[in-house]
Order: structure tokens, then C-alpha cells, then sequence
């Protein structure tokens, strides 16, 4: 029933869009994942053991946008059909303004000021590393999430968002950035100023900083720094055609706060479908001090339908 309620609710959204005359987008795909990963959590105790599973999801997505002169107003959905029979929303936004200036509301990611690359599994050994992504979105309902965009010149953006809620244990705070692409050079920054509700410790400030660089229209490299008080990450991955490789080495103040992760992927045609792949990927990741060390291997399935 959940599942006809938000469909219901992607329709009404297509048809606001066509009375409105905007342009209207609609796509969907499914994605299918096999993972083995050798030391995850047992339910009941403290054992690590193997595991092998399988998830994954149907995604549907609808956008529209209406312009008048250089203004706009464009949405966007995402709904999100699991395996596990549940349902969720990816996306959800808002987004107004005109050629100078535009402001978004709503789910969504903010200014990515870590990119990762091929992303496909990448698993951390104990330790999660700061990445400067605690206020960068996609957020939970009682979480007012918005972002304020200024297009200051061409190929130069400034982005400040801001990040609310009253709920225990969530992240709010504000996250200004700015990005400036040149050719094939890309350059982000960015601060996050966070506090965690109901947590005693104060705002902490957290920094990303990355360049990126396009050796093609389908291959980049990315190097990646952030940094939240104890916190310090470094990355560097690269993304030639259907190929991806990564390292992500992150440490905290103690010799537990410690990994270094390397993963890699490759997309294979699926018997030369269009828009059907299969990618094999993997991910090792080493800890520090009492950590066992995690291997990960996943066979993703895409299809774009």
C-alpha cells in the first residue's frame, strides 16, 4: 500500500509538471547487488563472521523544469523500491532562482567536496574516516536541509547550506562551499561548522578541499583532503572509461581511529543490452590497533530502463 501511495504521489507530480507546461524527464533502473564481505557484525554476539548476501533496488525517478527569461523553477523525485520490501526517497527537492542566483530546499546532496570515483563497494575497517560530508544532505523528514547557490562568474559557484534539526543524535549546522572548473580542472572547498544534537561537545569545524582534473570526457583523477579537529583524511582516485581505482586513508586521535582503504571496479556490457552492465569490484580495508581487517567483493547489476 506504501508503495501505490508514493507512485500516486510521482504521478501527481508528472501531471502538475505537463499542466505546467515544463520540461518534463522521466527515467527508472534497477540495481542489483552480491556481496561476500569476510567480517561483518553477528546478531548475537561480538564474533566476526563471513557473509554473503544480496540487495539492491528499483529507482524511479521524475524531474521537471519551467523557465521564464533567465528565471526557473525546477523538481525532482526519486522514489526507491528495495528488495527487502521496504520503500524510500532518494531525492526530493525544490529548486528556484534565476541565472545569478538559485535556492534549493528539500532531499538532497549538497557540493560533493570529497569525490570518491567508482564507488561500487567500499567497506572501512572499524574506523569511518571524515570525508566533510556530515551536512551535505539527504537528510530524514524532521531535517530541514536548504542551500543558498550564487553563479559569481563564469565557472565559479559559491554555495552555503544550512542544515536543521532538533532530533537526538542528528548533525545540523551550516556548510558554505565554493566550486571553480577552468577546462579540465576542477577546484572545491568547503567548511562544515556542526554540532550534534543532544550531544554535551561543541561545534566542530570541519574543511574539505579537492581537485579534480578530466583527462577526458570519460576518464578524471580526484585528490581529496579533509580535516575535523582529530580527524584528517587524504584521498586519490581515477576513473578511466569503464575502469575505477581508489585509496582513502583516514586516522583520529587514537591507534584505533586508524584505516586505509583500496577499492576498485570495472563495468562489463551485459550481453550488449543498452544500458545494462555488470560490475565486478572490490574493497580492502585495514584498521588500526584490534581491528581484523575487511575484505569486500560485489557484483553489481545495472540496468537502465
Amino acid at each position: 500500500m506504501h508503495n501505490v501511495f508514493k507512485l500516486a504521489a510521482v504521478a501527481a507530480l508528472c501531471s502538475s509538471a505537463v499542466a505546467a507546461h515544463a520540461e518534463l524527464s522521466l527515467d527508472a533502473n534497477l540495481e542489483l547487488d552480491t556481496t561476500y564481505t569476510n567480517a561483518v557484525d553477528a546478531p548475537a554476539s561480538n564474533a566476526r563472521e563471513s557473509d554473503l548476501g544480496m540487495g539492491g533496488r528499483v529507482e524511479f525517478n521524475v524531474g521537471a523544469k519551467a523557465t521564464n527569461g533567465d528565471a526557473f523553477v525546477a523538481a525532482r523525485a526519486s522514489l526507491l523500491l528495495k528488495k527487502d520490501g521496504d520503500t524510500g526517497m532518494d531525492d526530493m527537492w525544490v529548486q528556484f532562482g534565476n541565472a545569478g542566483m538559485d535556492l534549493k530546499l528539500g532531499r538532497f546532496e549538497a557540493y560533493d567536496l570529497f569525490p570518491v570515483g567508482k564507488d561500487t563497494v567500499v567497506e572501512y575497517a572499524g574506523y569511518t574516516p571524515y570525508q566533510a560530508n556530515m551536512l551535505r544532505g539527504r537528510k530524514g523528514r524532521d531535517v530541514a536541509h536548504g542551500a543558498l547557490g550564487v553563479n559569481a562568474a563564469p565557472g565559479l559557484r559559491f554555495e552555503l547550506g544550512l542544515v536543521y534539526s532538533k532530533d537526538e543524535g542528528e548533525a545540523r549546522g551550516i556548510r558554505p562551499a565554493v566550486g571553480y572548473t577552468t577546462g579540465p580542472l576542477t577546484l572545491r572547498a568547503g567548511v562544515e561548522s556542526v554540532k550534534v544534537v543532544g550531544s554535551d561537545a561543541s561545534t566542530e569545524n570541519g574543511v574539505g578541499l579537492s581537485v579534480g582534473y578530466a583527462l577526458s570526457k570519460d576518464s578524471n583523477i580526484n585528490v581529496n583532503f579533509a580535516k575535523k579537529e582529530d580527524d584528517k583524511t587524504i584521498g586519490i582516485n581515477a576513473i578511466i572509461g569503464a575502469a575505477g581505482i581508489g585509496l582513502i586513508h583516514g586516522k583520529g586521535a587514537t591507534s584505533a581511529d586508524k584505516v586505509t582503504t583500496v577499492y576498485a571496479a570495472y563495468s562489463l556490457p551485459l550481453f550488449g543490452v543498452k544500458g545494462a552492465t555488470i560490475t565486478p569490484a572490490l574493497s580492502y580495508s585495514k584498521g588500526g590497533t584490534g581491528t581484523d581487517d575487511q575484505v569486500a567483493v560485489r557484483a553489481r547489476i545495472n540496468y537502465a530502463f
